[in-house]
């Protein structure tokens, strides 16, 4: 994996960025794994798989299968009424329109809030939808007020909004755990991910990229490593039953939201309407693809040139730590990178091109395999070179 290995050493080397992991798997071999630079640009030691980002916005495919786990038991289907669980849903209401003095008219919503809602954006909710309280070094706050009105009614809109943390409460209600104990007990010790959760111990912050720092007041900060993260990624593209049934990893990889597709809007300049807005920094990705959601990953709906097929569910912890996972292609892999300082972070044409350098791989390895055998045998190959065609 030369290319891979040359785009990463090389950005790290001109200073674009301080340093970056990136990780990848196909079926019939040994991963791909490289890490280069430090990690920040205020130290010297070294950037590793172990090394521990904040990738908060990666919890949401953690989440999505923590629901379903809790759906696979029978707690609670996808389709049903989460007021069954978060009664202060139950009276929601859509803002219908202003009056004449500018005070907003609501009405009643259509219908009521499900749990496929919640986990595909299509719940209507506020963008400022949320919990307003601490957070906890053991999971979300506990303190919380959900918003009263819908920006749309249920299933009618993709919306960017913070749903996820309503996704938290429903878990914490239905299992009696924090959630942070039930994703400990239920994900991560299945897969041993032991540097996944909430904070980090003081010990270990000595490895966290860009150097520790206190969260802000009221935002729980989720952490993990490219080693750990990895496997969640490989258990997903795998299919591991020990997490799901396999019913329950379709919803994972199909579109759940029907005709609806995702807004690609990512500059506030360019917002009419608080739904206009997109924040999720993989939708800059593939900005000439459209975009549709499953239980907790955007899928695209087309083939990306030289890089992830049409159906590949992509998922992102910030502007800086991206994964996917190509069930087409039978290949996952993420990037995590630390930016440098004071320089713009080119972090989605990174990743686009660490892809596309392993599917160039892939491909030319099928090619390879295509050369008769008394030509191809007489060749110098090292042992498993040909890993990425079984």
């Amino acid at each position: 994996m030369r290319k891979a290995d040359d785009l990463l050493r090389r950005t790290s080397d001109i200073g674009l960025i301080a340093g970056a992991v990136g990780l990848a798997t196909a079926r019939g071999g040994p991963s791909y794994a490289g890490a280069f630079g430090t990690r920040s640009s205020v130290t010297t030691a070294s950037m590793s798989q172990d090394t521990i980002f904040e990738v908060t916005g990666l919890l949401r495919p953690l989440l999505a299968v923590a629901v379903l786990q809790l759906v696979d038991a029978g707690l609670l289907g996808l389709d049903d009424p989460v007021r069954a669980v978060l009664p202060e849903l139950a009276a929601a209401q859509v803002l219908d329109r202003f009056d004449r003095s500018g005070a907003p008219v609501r009405r009643p919503a259509t219908r009521h809030i499900t749990l496929r809602h919640l986990l595909t954006h299509t719940a209507g909710l506020n963008v400022g939808s949320g919990w307003n309280g601490a957070p906890r070094e053991d999971g979300w706050a506990k303190p919380y007020r959900p918003s009263a009105t819908l920006l749309a009614d249920p299933g009618h809109r993709w919306l960017h909004c913070a749903d996820t943390d309503l996704i938290a409460k429903v878990i914490e209600r239905l299992s009696g755990l924090s959630l942070a104990e039930y994703l400990r007990d239920g994900i991560c010790r299945e897969l041993g991910m032991p540097d996944t959760g909430f904070g980090v111990a003081h010990q270990f912050r000595d490895r966290v990229a860009g150097g520790w720092r206190d969260s802000d007041e009221g935002v729980p900060q989720f952490h993990s490593t490219p080693r750990d993260y990895v496997k969640f990624v490989e258990a997903m593209l795998w299919r591991d039953e020990s997490l799901l049934s396999r019913e329950a990893f379709e919803l994972l990889r199909d579109n759940q939201i029907g005709a609806l597709t995702v807004p690609k809007v990512v500059d506030l300049a360019s917002v009419r309407t608080p739904g206009d807005i997109n924040i999720y920094p993989e939708m800059r990705l593939y900005p000439d693809t459209e975009a549709q959601w499953s239980l907790g990953f955007m899928l695209n709906t087309q083939d990306v040139p030289d890089g992830p097929r049409a159906g590949t569910q992509t998922s992102a912890g910030n502007s800086h730590t991206f994964c996917w996972i190509d069930p087409r292609s039978e290949m996952a892999g993420l990037v995590f990178i630390q930016p440098a300082l004071e320089q713009p972070v080119p972090s989605e044409p990174l990743l686009r091109d660490f892809q596309r350098s392993l599917y160039a791989e892939r491909e030319a390895r099928l090619r390879r395999r295509r050369i008769p055998p008394h030509l191809r045998d007489s060749w110098a190959i090292e042992p498993l070179s040909l890993w990425w065609l079984l």
